[in-house]
């Protein structure tokens, strides 16, 4: 009998470039070599569904999003991971229509000294319309019924976020959302956003700063940024800070949890360490842990992540989870 879904993902499939052990970012024109390349699946969505899925069961956790079938089969990389990973494809849109279109890539430049350098390029993922987000409505029914999560990226347009907010809600169903995925550079209009429930935000400290406005450096003013996500109508907020660790919110408690102690590669790879946090975090909560219990073991697999410095999930059954 197939398992019941308990958790599905709304956002990316991406293709990461990583390319690590540069001496120096290069000038122009000039040529730099570097150590390594690794070609990755990636997209935040993507990445918390397959790291969610280390935690549940296969077939437990649903993928959602946009991907082109491109000529040269490069989109296989991360629909198969996914497939892999026990994650279920088959909401996602593929389409076939332009062959020559690429997926979403993002190229990744890490120097030897810790420096790093990110450029995206966008694809379908921000295409992703509320139109699309109704061929889901099944999904959703079924997530509601089973005491599941939604889960949600700013991989797409903030409307469209909005409107799998307002579904969820009509449902009953439980939303968690990573503000990440916008670019930096264009301003945006993230009050669609707070107009439905939302049980959990995890933006990292500049993503909380971009939402409120406060500067997020220490635990008082993660506070005031936090007061102000609750004041709009998120019910648990999470905000990560690095090395600093994170800062817990509801409207009962406030509380920070330091990074553990763990030694540290001399160029981690950040990327996919916030992913992680949301991933974990929603598994503890589907298992029944209190939000400050689920933000400690969450907070964990985000700096295990960065030990590791590689897209495979950190799983349950890892030695270093006797915290």
């Amino acid at each position: 009998m197939e398992p019941f879904p308990k958790a599905a993902v709304i956002g990316a499939l991406n293709l990461d470039l990583i390319i690590q052990g540069l001496p120096h970012f290069a000038d122009p024109g000039e040529q730099v070599n570097g150590e390594s390349l690794l070609v990755s699946p990636g997209g935040k969505g993507r990445n918390i569904a397959s790291m969610l899925a280390a935690w549940m069961g296969p077939g437990e956790v649903n993928m959602a999003g946009k991907l082109p079938v491109d000529r040269r089969g490069l989109y296989r990389i991360p629909l198969e991971s996914l497939a892999d990973a026990g994650v279920r494809t088959d909401v996602i849109l593929l389409e076939r229509e332009r062959p020559d279109d690429l997926p979403t890539f993002s190229i990744f430049l890490n120097t030897q000294n810790g420096q790093r350098a990110s450029y995206y390029l966008p694809g379908r993922n921000e295409s992703l319309t509320p139109e699309d987000i109704n061929t889901l409505q099944p999904l959703f029914v079924q997530l509601a019924e089973n005491r599941g999560v939604l889960l949600l990226t700013l991989e797409m347009p903030v409307e469209t976020a909005a409107y799998a907010l307002k579904i969820a809600g009509g449902l009953g169903l439980r939303a968690m959302l990573d503000p990440g995925g916008q670019p930096p550079e264009k301003e945006i209009d993230f009050s669609p956003l707070f107009t439905h429930p939302l049980d959990v935000i995890k933006p990292n400290a500049l993503e909380a700063e971009r939402l409120t406005g406060v500067k997020v450096s220490d635990f008082k003013s993660a506070e005031q940024a936090a007061a102000i996500l609750l004041g709009w109508g998120a019910q648990q907020v999470l905000i990560t800070h690095g090395e600093q660790g994170a800062y817990g919110f509801s409207g009962s408690e406030g509380f920070h949890v330091p990074a553990p102690n763990l030694p540290l590669p001399r160029d981690g790879e950040s990327t996919g360490c916030g992913d992680q946090v949301l991933a974990v975090l929603c598994a503890e909560v589907l298992h029944g842990k209190p939000f400050r219990a689920a933000c400690e073991k969450a907070v964990l697999a985000g700096s295990l992540q960065y030990r590791q410095s590689s897209q495979a999930p950190i799983r349950p059954d890892n030695p270093h989870f006797k915290w």
